[in-house]
């Protein structure tokens, strides 16, 4: 018997004790501790002098709660921390200071809580980790921390000033210094830094660079491009910074220019005065070639806002291929960049901004002014094409202006020179050229006379010139190139070659949109064997070429419109597209003034 009640018992406590569980679970019974003492809290750190910040290394900081004095918790707490944007002003206006506060790129809780023990005064430390790599030179940051939460308890509040301050600023790095990687560039602060940028160049491989002051090159006349040799496999990433390279010079051999070829990335820089004199190359001031007209080795560049003021000698060469940035443009890109620039070329292929190009090329967004003069197939943004075109890799210029004086003999135009296929004609060929929303703001287009061997204009023979076609946008064009919304400056002085009557044929008049479903019609005269220009519609009186472009959905996040010329801003502030403003015609303009 007594062994059944023993059993019994046994199975009695056991039932008691599980539903002493479940109700333990269901918060139904056991109770949590409530404090009897409020916690006050505040930040504190060990960092407590200005930082400085490694781009290449990251820097942990160690962050506690501490409690106020006399002011404890009498249960274990668990605390965590945020960053205090709102902070900033006040810290700024109470120590006179003007710090900026830290972006959020460059700080990260990788151990984000710490422990407050009973009655302890001080947590537990949790970890930040802070990295210089996106922050800028010159600029102190502030990084406000606070309490962001405490569990365990309802009885804790923060102390008035609760926050600590991290203070610091991007690390000096000396001249040369760096790793030449994307983390770590070189930096390059003298002359001597950008002539030293050669020997740090690897095949194969992209070597970065980054501009950390304006720099002077006067005198220095023995600048060797960095990347002019076969099988040009040198490859860089040239950060500008927002700096101003001045006086270069360069009349090197092979490819006289900065880069040679450029391999790679060039931005945020600006070249004023410079001067490139040519001996027998094709020739840019930035580069003789962007990219490699083969696409499938890989070797292309792409530009963005770079802009270049300065002359290029090309009278002296017997190549072909001029250009205020390339002479030749194989595969890559032109982004908000520009080309204030006098080019004087006797030879072919001549451009504000590239002389020539091959298949993959996208120009949009730049703008080109002063005076480009060359033989044949010149143009105020680009000279033309290598004349083998593949429709699906189109060659693209979009949203250009230029106000250049464009001077020549044969295919001159506005924007574009030649631009149809070799060996047809261009009723008989579609090579997918795109020129859409640009602006011929020239005040003069001119076709001269040739270029004679003694590098002057003369006219060796006059019979020899009833083909010649130049066009306010394009001056040859095959007619089914797309060729849209593109307007002229309606006080264009322009004239076809001298050799010609001035009859309507080589006179400006107003041509439709054009598609490879719908080409180009021209005016056709006898003895004008191949006059194919474009001179899309003249824009209408008074209207400044900043309405203009945003009549035609320009983006005001890259062009500022409150001049008569449209001005590019320099890097954008926010990362977020912006919706597209309405384009295609002039919404602005009243229907009877077209």
């Amino acid at each position: 018997m007594k062994k059944y009640i023993s059993y019994f018992i046994i199975l009695l406590s056991a039932l008691l004790l599980a539903c002493a569980c479940d109700q333990k679970e269901n918060g139904q019974q056991e109770e949590q501790p409530e404090a009897q003492l409020k916690g006050i809290f505040y930040v504190g750190v060990d960092e407590t002098e200005v930082m400085e910040l490694s781009a290449s290394r990251a820097r942990t900081v160690l962050v506690r709660a501490l409690a106020d004095e006399g002011e404890v918790s009498d249960l274990v707490l668990k605390i965590t921390f945020k960053a205090d944007p709102d902070a900033v002003a006040k810290y700024n206006k109470a120590k006179g200071t003007s710090y900026v506060m830290c972006p959020g790129s460059a700080y990260e809780f990788t151990a984000p809580e710490a422990m407050m023990p009973k009655y302890g005064r001080s947590s537990t430390s949790a970890k930040l980790k802070l990295s210089g790599a996106s922050l800028e030179d010159g600029i102190t940051y502030i990084l406000p921390l606070t309490i962001d939460k405490v569990s365990g308890t309802d009885k804790w509040e923060l102390k008035e000033d609760p926050q600590a301050y991290l203070i610091f600023k991007k690390a000096y790095v000396a001249p040369n210094a760096g790793s030449g990687t994307k983390e770590d560039p070189y930096n390059l602060y003298t002359a001597q830094d950008l002539m030293g940028m050669r020997e740090l160049l690897v095949e194969k491989k992209i070597t970065y660079f980054r501009l950390q002051n304006d720099i002077d090159m006067s005198g220095i006349e023995n600048w060797v491009p960095l990347n002019f040799a076969s099988p040009y496999e040198l490859g860089v990433d040239f950060d500008g910074n927002g700096h101003t390279i001045s006086n270069f010079y360069c009349d090197y051999s092979s490819y006289p220019s900065f880069f040679g070829v450029l391999n790679g990335k060039c931005y945020d820089v600006t070249f004023t005065n410079a001067k490139v004199v040519v001996i027998d190359a094709r020739s840019g001031i930035l580069a003789g070639y962007c990219g490699l007209q083969d696409a499938s080795k890989g070797i292309r560049g792409d530009c963005e806002r770079v802009h270049i003021q300065g002359e290029l000698d090309h009278t002296l060469s017997t190549k072909y291929g001029a250009g205020g940035f390339f002479g030749f443009m194989g595969t890559g890109s032109l982004h908000a960049c520009s080309a204030d620039v006098i080019i004087n070329s006797r030879l072919n292929n001549v451009g504000g901004l590239c002389g020539y190009c091959g298949k993959v090329v996208e120009i949009v967004d730049c703008w080109t002014s002063g005076v480009i003069t060359g033989g044949q197939r010149v143009g105020g943004i680009i000279g033309g094409t290598v004349g083998d075109d593949d429709p699906s890799i189109p060659i693209r210029i979009a949203n250009c202006y230029t106000t250049a004086t464009v001077h020549g003999s044969f295919g001159i135009g506005g924007i574009g020179g030649y631009f149809t296929m070799a060996k047809a004609t261009p009723k008989d060929v579609d090579p997918g050229n795109i020129f859409e929303n640009c602006i011929a703001w020239n005040d003069e287009i001119r076709a001269n006379t040739p270029w004679n061997s003694e590098g002057t204009l003369g006219n060796p023979n006059p019979g020899d010139m009833s083909h010649y076609s130049c066009g306010a946008i394009v001056g040859w064009t095959a007619v089914r190139n797309t060729l849209r919304s593109c307007y002229r400056n309606p006080a264009m002085k322009y004239n076809e070659n001298i050799f010609f009557d001035y009859s309507d044929a080589f006179s400006l008049y107003d041509q439709n949109d054009v598609s490879p479903a719908s080409p180009l019609v021209v005016v056709e005269v006898a003895g004008a064997n191949y006059n194919y220009p474009y001179h899309g519609k003249a824009a209408p009186s008074g209207k400044t070429v900043s309405q203009i472009a945003k009549g035609l959905g320009w983006s005001s996040s890259v062009w500022d419109f409150s001049g008569e010329l449209p001005v590019l801003k320099g890097k954008s502030s926010s990362d977020e597209p912006e919706a597209p403003e309405p384009g295609g015609q002039l919404p602005d303009f009243d229907e009877n003034e077209f």
